[in-house]
């Protein structure tokens, strides 16, 4: 197979690379119990310089960091879809700014309706790889800022909806933020969703070790949550259920540069996923 030219994703969506790099090596370490051969399968296809989201040998350390945070982020998000897909098998999940995550191709419980939403030119490039076929899963081209998905989306829910919103949030700003939460509380009452967000007041002590410094394109993080329950601030009907921090039992294994700025409560603030509910 002719190797897949990247050169068309521009600031945010040459992001859509990272996860899939760090989900890769995940899957070819003998370390911790997990493969992701789609993964490998769209990774090998690519034409791409990865050293960029490698460390040079005196950033060991942060890359080591890196690659244990993806991990983590990876395994807590599998894991709650799974809750889910155990109390609602029959449910719809919907990954908002999907790049190139393959996770349903993890978890298909063979029952499950999947959609996968990003940007026109996203889903473009995405089409272009060999993947697994199935009925029940979905691409959306749209920016999910674009309301007019949220008719497609109702058309396939037979019944429960979960959200989830891996890595996309970062990068919008707060009154894109609002927008969003208002649309999802307002059109899928009594549905859930998990996000990931980071801590604006303390993004720019972590900025130095994230591997977008090393990106040839500019990205910016621009807003997120300091405390999680202050996503309620977003809209009336966004209720705040639990938070799940990604560095609550990774603090041993930051680098001591980094260790030196962050105290372990700031670390648990710094980067979490969060789960809320959009109450009817």
């Amino acid at each position: 197979m002719q190797q897949i030219q990247s050169d068309d994703l521009k600031g945010v969506s040459e992001t859509l690379l990272i996860p899939l790099h760090y989900r890769v090596e995940a899957s070819k370490s003998d370390s911790i119990d997990f493969k992701d051969e789609v993964a490998e399968s769209f990774h090998n296809a690519i034409a791409y310089d990865w050293g960029k989201l490698d460390a040079a040998p005196s950033q060991s350390g942060a890359a080591a960091w890196r690659k244990t945070i993806f991990e983590e982020r990876t395994a807590i998000f599998d894991e709650q879809v799974r809750c889910f897909l155990e109390k609602t098998p029959d449910g719809l999940v919907v990954n908002l700014g999907a790049g190139l995550d393959t996770r349903f191709h993890r978890l298909d419980n063979g029952r499950v309706e999947w959609i996968e939403l990003d940007l026109p030119g996203v889903i473009a490039f995405r089409q272009k790889f060999p993947e697994p076929e199935s009925k029940r899963h979905r691409m959306i081209a749209a920016s999910v800022l674009d309301e007019n998905w949220v008719i497609e989306v109702k058309r396939h829910a037979r019944g429960r909806v979960l959200f989830v919103a891996e890595g996309l949030f970062e990068y919008f700003t707060e009154e894109e933020h609002r927008k969003i939460f208002t649309c999802l509380a307002e059109n899928f009452p009594g549905e859930e969703m998990l996000f990931q967000t980071m801590a604006p007041s303390l993004v720019a002590r972590l900025f130095q070790y994230s591997v977008l410094s090393k990106m040839g394109s500019k990205v910016e993080l621009q807003w997120g949550l300091d405390d999680s329950a202050q996503v309620s601030a977003l809209h009336p009907k966004v209720k705040f259920v639990h938070e799940f921090p990604l560095l609550a039992r990774r603090y041993d294994q930051l680098p001591e540069p980094l260790r030196q700025r962050l105290s372990p409560a700031m670390a648990k603030q710094l980067a979490k996923i969060v789960h809320v509910r959009f109450v009817e």
